[in-house]
């Protein structure tokens, strides 16, 4: 059985937990148009180290943990992305 929700965003595909936690790269992808999502998510990491404290890891498929994040940390993690967004220049 699927353990998962697939919500397709902005031509991405974001993953979602039956909780309603988004995986936070499928996220930043979706909403920042770029193929280097991992490495902005990192970049955010290292930025606002509080961030990745409001994520766990989930396991979408078998041996390959996600970060999540709840909708309270999606906004924090949100805000951070603009701003980040405005500063590089990277579609929105």
């Amino acid at each position: 059985m699927k353990s998962y929700y697939t919500i397709r965003m902005e031509g991405q595909s974001v993953r979602f937990t039956p909780e309603g936690e988004v995986a936070v790269v499928d996220a930043i992808q979706a909403l920042s148009g770029s193929d280097r999502a991992g490495f902005i998510w990192q970049n955010l990491r290292n930025s606002h180290p509080n961030l990745d404290s409001r994520c766990h890891d989930y396991s979408f498929r078998k041996n390959a943990a996600t970060r999540v994040v709840d909708n309270e940390g999606w906004e924090q993690i949100e805000e951070a992305l603009i701003d980040y967004i405005v500063d590089k220049g990277l579609p929105a």
